[in-house]
């Protein structure tokens, strides 16, 4: 049987409008007002209510220069062989990659050997001096439609000759995506593990009255484009497949559309259909189909809708977790905080009890860190860690403006964020609050980071 659609109320404009300025003040930020103390709240931690809620940290963590230098990889990458137009830029993207992930420490130019004197080879001694553990060397060559990059991975302690070696073909414009690619294998070689630097960040921008775009970009910035058609569209989040997914808000409601729907409705319903995210092949959303805020699923093409969540309070923000976890906020004790519960709605576990107006979760993709990164208001707004395991907090961000909406790179090594700092913008630090720094200018809000 086909999925019957909802017969559509049309809005009137002073009623749309009042609709979009709640919306962007509350809903599209993931902020949920504050009710009054529920009663027959139905989780299994009513002991842990209290009339008011412990403060989340107060500062962040204190780094010791001294030890954060020890433990990073020290790594020298000079300018590649071959036409300046490219070598230059091409090297610094890989300076980029390694800087951003915040486990190397890149030597600056004026320190390298003669790099023209050693082509694609090393002498060992000078770099042993400057203490260098590994040094890229790169060269470009071929036409200006076809390229030939060759790049090479030293590690000091293993002498002269390269530990890593590839060469790639393609033309300029796929020349950033070859070093990133090389970047992810140095990464493994060195650490054991391969970082993620071929991924996206999404995005939403407010342009202005009545215009806000979904965006997409490259992790570090670059590549930036617009993805929806809409005049407002929000929360955007990836599908395991990469798809993006998003809500967009007329005058009749709001409804869930995804790139190349060319912002037709996926899912729709009465009121406001809003905040997709995929986890096992469903689209778990927040919906006012039945008055009250509640979290519901379906397949992905908008049927078989089920209804998760039956509480008076606000339920809102689903986000999928590893374990078979979802996710969300829920004001059902009074104030916003962030629960969990299973993909059909069962066992609902409360998980933040500090701070009183938490929101925006996004969970650390990695099975085996019970990590949830948030937005806390502690002041402002700023993003914080727990282990919802132990209940170990961590502040990572402070009195730098307003920072919200974090989203975890698949390797859980940094995270993506938005702040106002500096005329706004989307920004990019490790997971404990270091190496904070600015991909994209500008209005940023709701990050999503692609698997």
């Amino acid at each position: 049987m086909k999925n019957q659609k909802p017969k559509k109320r049309r809005v009137s404009t002073c009623s749309s409008a009042m609709l979009l300025g709640s919306l962007l003040l509350t809903t599209a930020a993931l902020t949920i007002p504050a009710l009054g103390q529920l009663d027959g709240a139905q989780t299994r931690d009513d002991a842990f209510e209290t009339d008011e809620e412990p403060e989340l940290p107060s500062h962040t963590v204190v780094i010791n220069v001294d030890a954060t230098e020890r433990t990073r990889i020290r790594i020298g990458i000079p300018n590649f062989m071959g036409p300046s137009h490219l070598t230059g830029p091409a090297a610094e993207v890989a300076r980029n990659d390694l800087t951003l992930i915040s486990l190397f420490e890149v030597l600056p130019a004026r320190q390298y050997p003669s790099a023209d004197a050693e082509g694609l080879a090393i002498r060992i001694g000078p770099w042993a001096e400057m203490e260098t553990q590994a040094v890229i060397k790169g060269s470009i060559s071929g036409t200006e439609s076809q390229q030939t990059l060759e790049l090479h991975l030293f590690e000091i302690s293993a002498g002269p000759r390269p530990t890593w070696t590839r060469t790639y073909q393609g033309t300029p414009g796929e020349l950033r995506g070859f070093v990133h690619d090389f970047c992810n294998k140095v990464v493994e070689k060195l650490t054991g593990e391969a970082a993620h630097f071929h991924t996206r960040v999404a995005y939403a921008s407010r342009l202005g009255p009545g215009r806000k775009d979904v965006r997409v970009a490259d992790y570090d910035g670059f590549n930036d484009r617009r993805v929806s058609t809409s005049a407002i569209a929000m929360l955007p989040s990836f599908a395991p497949s990469g798809e993006i997914w998003y809500s967009v808000l007329t005058q009749v409601g709001m409804f869930i559309t995804r790139a190349g729907a060319r912002d037709a409705p996926v899912i729709e319903g009465d009121g406001l259909t809003m905040s997709p995210t995929i986890c096992e092949g469903r689209v778990f959303f927040t919906s006012t189909r039945h008055g009250n805020s509640e979290l519901y699923s379906s397949r992905l093409d908008g049927s078989r809708v089920r209804r998760l969540t039956r509480h008076p309070a606000i339920d809102v923000s689903p986000r999928c977790g590893p374990r078979g976890k979802l996710a969300f906020v829920s004001a059902r004790h009074g104030k916003p905080q962030i629960f969990t519960m299973d993909y059909d709605g069962s066992n609902v576990e409360r998980v933040t009890f500090r701070g009183d107006h938490n929101q925006t979760p996004a969970w650390c993709p990695d099975p085996s860190k019970p990590l949830l990164a948030f937005t806390g208001r502690q002041g402002g707004l700023d993003i914080f860690i727990v282990n919802t395991v132990t209940q170990d907090y961590l502040r990572l961000t402070q009195g730098q403006g307003e920072n919200k909406d974090p989203a975890w790179s698949p390797d859980c090594r940094m995270l993506a964020f938005s702040s106002s700092r500096d005329g706004g913008g989307l920004y990019i630090m490790n997971p404990r609050g270091y190496n904070q720094t600015r991909i994209l200018s500008g209005s940023a809000e709701t990050v999503s980071w692609s698997p």
